[in-house]
């Protein structure tokens, strides 16, 4: 089933839940439902809009967290695009980049770090984009947390009724 953007109660983006907890924040009066999707849930008895986003009634204080740097989140973040070519890869066929390589004195942070694929990589070599001639789709920085889910660096991964209440 379709899993639910929650909102807190001012309207910030705070986690993506399944339907069954969406289903039961509502029915608690817990949550609003402000954008349901097309499906229902249907019991013996009654027939429920699916909900796609549910805004919490209070509002509940959540500390900002910084997200954690690991190979992963750097492919989260570049959309599991190569920054060089563009193409979209499976995790397994992608490698993490250093903008200003390491041999130059660059290091691993979410500043000088891009998703690339294997052959991007072994092109670009220890040398800069620049002088590769290969420039990147976009600059590297850190993500901001919001929660950082799967598809969270791409907001076209993202169900069309969620984009008005996503921000970059």
């Amino acid at each position: 089933m379709e899993p639910a953007l929650l909102l807190n109660a001012s309207y910030e983006p705070l986690s993506i839940v399944d339907w069954r907890k969406a289903i039961t924040l509502w029915w608690r009066g817990k949550a609003e439902v402000l954008v349901s999707h097309p499906r229902k849930i249907r019991s013996a008895t009654a027939t429920i809009d699916l909900p796609s986003v549910l805004r919490l009634q209070r509002r509940v204080k959540i500390p900002r967290h910084r997200v954690t740097f690991t190979r992963a989140n750097v492919y989260r973040r570049d959309g599991f695009r190569c920054q060089y070519c563009g193409g979209r890869f499976q995790s397994q066929e992608l490698t993490f980049d250093h903008v200003v390589p390491r041999s130059r004195g660059g290091d691993t942070s979410w500043t000088n770090i891009v998703t690339s694929c294997r052959p991007c990589n072994r092109t670009k070599c220890s040398r800069t984009p620049g002088e590769a001639q290969m420039p990147l789709l976009s600059q590297p920085r850190e993500p901001r947390w919001w929660p950082f889910s799967a598809s969270a660096g791409n907001l076209d991964d993202h169900p069309e009724d969620w984009k008005p209440y996503l921000w970059t």
